[in-house]
Parts: structure tokens; sequence; C-alpha cells
């Protein structure tokens, strides 16, 4: 059966940045799935095992990271309405969304030898913006940007094992890395160097660590930065991703990990434990001709709050056909956006694609009670006054933009794109891009 689916600077001091502006089927579909959440978690792919050593190791400090409770249980889940969204037909789009000319300018272009991306970005209330640096053949690096261009603290770690970036400051940002024994060590910069410790969450299971504004979640564990020490919270699910603010991130993922048919799991923070949030399960369209039994699934890839209590959960549903001409079956798939409003869910689904992936992965508020998401990787949508549209941003030359994460820039209104740009999405000669869109 087959599958569709979707150079390094000197180390020297850095600049702050604010001064400057059934059996075999089920194992088919967790196999998608699992490509899929590779994708776009943390804006770009797990890097493999066994890439080279770090450049140079951080100092190593005793203790665990995390000393004490953040909270001991879990919330109640919250309650919401409807538990299901309305079934429509394949061809219903209820985006509608028009074409419009880009507003993003490009504002850094990578002139190093091809190959290179920037992945997870993070910015700070003091106008830091970090980002995963990846290269060709797999390493990754945490960098800072310092208005002009992005710059790596000296001895940072650089491996294909380094893994979720957080960050509170200019001066205190941190990955995870995963050691040799397969443990994932908490590596945080402290403006001075960078010190390693135990995660203190256990072992690396199912999509790794996650990583958002002050939080680090593994497993069924969390543990947030409160400007002193790392405190531990449970979650009620198993964690993929984390998004959304600092102060209220979601949690996404499953409640059980080893069934391929586990629907999609939420979690919000309510300021004391993680609440689980029922996800309103979608149907297939009447008219899908679905194989295998195959009743789909709802892949959750973003959470963006839009107001004090509205958010938009965004991500697609794909489900199992036969392609009649190649005798190969298929993931078609229908683009997903629910609004939760007052305990309310509201569905809005596009009209299905033929296969792959095409579905929303990153997104941030625009600042103004929208929102921007990532669709195809040279895509970006715009939710503004409950209308869509989308647009390219600008590529140099005859390249393709590759969008990989979104990132909104506390109390500015200013957002972020990283990415690269190349002849291909993801392609060996794509160059590291950054995008800025300004209020």
């Amino acid at each position: 059966m087959r599958r569709r689916s979707a150079g390094t600077p000197a180390a020297r001091p850095l600049p702050r940045p604010g001064a400057v502006a059934s059996g075999k089927v089920r194992v088919a579909v967790a196999v998608l799935i699992a490509a899929c959440a590779a994708v776009s978690a943390c804006g770009a792919g797990s890097p493999r095992r066994g890439g080279a050593s770090p450049a140079a190791s951080p100092v190593v400090s005793p203790g665990a990271s995390t000393p004490g409770p953040l909270a001991t249980t879990t919330a109640p889940a919250l309650v919401t309405t409807p538990a299901n969204c309305p079934a429509t037909s394949r061809h219903d789009d209820g985006f509608r969304a028009a074409t419009a000319s880009s507003g993003w300018e490009l504002a850094w272009l990578d002139d190093a030898p091809g190959g290179t991306s920037l992945r997870a970005g993070a910015a700070t209330a003091d106008g830091a913006l970090w980002a995963l640096f990846g290269r060709q053949g797999g390493a990754v690096e945490p960098r800072r940007w310092d208005g002009g261009e992005w710059q790596a603290p000296p001895s940072a770690p650089s491996s294909q094992e380094v893994r979720a970036l957080g960050a509170a400051s200019a001066d205190r940002a941190w990955v995870v890395v995963i050691a040799a024994d397969g443990a994932p060590v908490l590596t945080v910069w402290d403006g001075a160097a960078w010190r390693a410790t135990p995660l203190g969450l256990g072992a690396v299971t199912g999509a790794g660590p996650a990583a958002a504004g002050p939080w680090l979640a593994l497993g069924t564990g969390s543990t947030r930065w409160d400007g002193a020490a790392w405190r531990y919270a449970p979650l009620p699910l198993h964690v993929n991703a984390l998004t959304g603010p600092g102060d209220e991130p979601w949690a996404i993922g499953v409640a059980d990990p080893t069934d391929p048919d586990a629907p999609a799991a939420l979690a919000r923070w309510t300021g004391a434990a993680w609440q689980s949030v029922p996800v309103p399960a979608l149907d297939l369209p009447p008219d899908a001709e679905p194989v295998h039994a195959d009743q789909g699934r709802t892949l959750v890839k973003s959470v963006v709050r839009t107001g004090p209590q509205e958010w938009w959960v965004l991500g697609a549903f794909q489900w199992m056909e036969h392609e009649h001409v190649d005798e190969e079956d298929i993931f078609p798939g229908r683009s997903v956006a629910l609004r939760l409003g007052g305990g309310t869910w509201t569905c809005v689904v596009g009209a299905s694609w033929p296969d792959g992936w095409k579905g929303f992965t990153a997104a941030a508020p625009d600042g103004r009670g929208g929102l921007w998401a990532v669709s195809v990787p040279d895509e970006l949508w715009h939710l503004s006054e409950g209308r869509w549209t989308r647009e390219r941003p600008p590529a140099r030359g005859a390249g393709r933009a590759s969008v990989e994460d979104l990132v909104a820039r506390p109390g500015t209104g200013e957002l972020y794109a990283l990415g690269s740009i190349g002849t291909q999405p993801y392609g060996e000669g794509s160059r590291a891009a950054l995008w800025r869109l300004r209020p």
C-alpha cells in the first residue's frame, strides 16, 4: 500500500534583541498519523537518531529540574456542546477563503549553502526571538535573532538530538537534548552558559518532548519555569504538542497512545491545573467512499486564543479510500477549524483534497481578534472579522516558501513566520528564511 503525506556563524557575545526593532489498516493509519505529526510538530519533523554529537558539552548541573509541584492533580473536564459536528458533502467549503495579496515581508534569508531551515520558534515579552536552526543532514541548534542575523550562543548544543525549544527571555532559553541512553536532558541558556540537568518527566515516548513559552511537556507530565525554578503539573493526556500563550497553553495529544483509533485529546491550563476539553467528533462526508471500515480521524495541530473566552482549534479530518486508477489506498482529507466560545463549538470544514496533507498546522493570533495559520507550506490563511483569506509569503527568485512555524511577538501585534525557501518544500537546496508581518 502506498501512503502519501504530506553554515554556522562563529560564536560571539549576543546583543540584546530588544534594542532592535482493523489490524493492518490500523497500523497503516497509525503510521499516517505519526507522519503527519512529524511534519508539523514544532514546525518540523523530529530529528533522526544517531546524529552528530553536540559541538561542545554544556555544563552539567546536579539535582532534579522539578523541585516542587505546580499542581498535584488535573481539573474536571470542561463541559462543551455539541458533541458532534454536522456531516457535510466532501465538496462543501465552509471557509470560502478569498485570495489576497501578501502583506508579509522577507526579513532574512540564509546566504549559506543550501539545506537549511528555521523550525520551531519562541518569542518572549522582552522582544527576544529564538528558533531551532536546522541543517541538511539533520543537525539542529538553538539560535537567537539580533534584528539582522541569527546568532548561536557560545557552545550551543548542535546535533540531531536537539528537540523542543522554549524561552522566557533573551537570557533564558532551553532545549531538550536526547542523550545517548535515550534520556531527555533539559539544557538551559542562562545568559552566560548552557547548563544541563535531567528533565524529570520520564523517558521519551511517542512524539517526544514538546514546548511552548515557559512550558515543557512529555508523556503525561508538564513543567513550567516560574522565573526561579521548574514546577511540575500532571496532564490528563499523552502529549504530542504544546501550543498557545505562555499564561494559558493548550496540550494536544491522545488519551491512549497505543490505540491507533484513539480520538484527538485536548487540555488547557486553567492557572491552577490542566483541564480536559472534549473535541467534537467529525463524521465521514456522506459521499465519502471509505475502505476497510475506516471511520476517519480528526488531527489537531494548533490552538489559538482570539478573545477572552474564544479559541480556535485547527487541523484536519482524514480517512482512507481506494484509488481505482492506480489501485492503491489513499488518504483524502478536509481542513478543519473549530471555534470554542462560551462552552459551545462551531465547526468550519473545507472541501476535501484527494490525498496527502493540506490541513492547518502552525497558527498564531493576529493581535486583533483574528488568527493566522499555515495550510500547504507556501500558503498562509488569515481569519479576520469572520472572513477567511489566503496568501503566499514572498519568495526570492524562482524559489518556493515553506513555512514551518508562526510566532506572535507579545504585546506588539507583530508576527514572524519561520521556514525556508527552495525549489520545493523542505528540499535539499532550501535556505532558511524569516518573514515578518507588521501591525
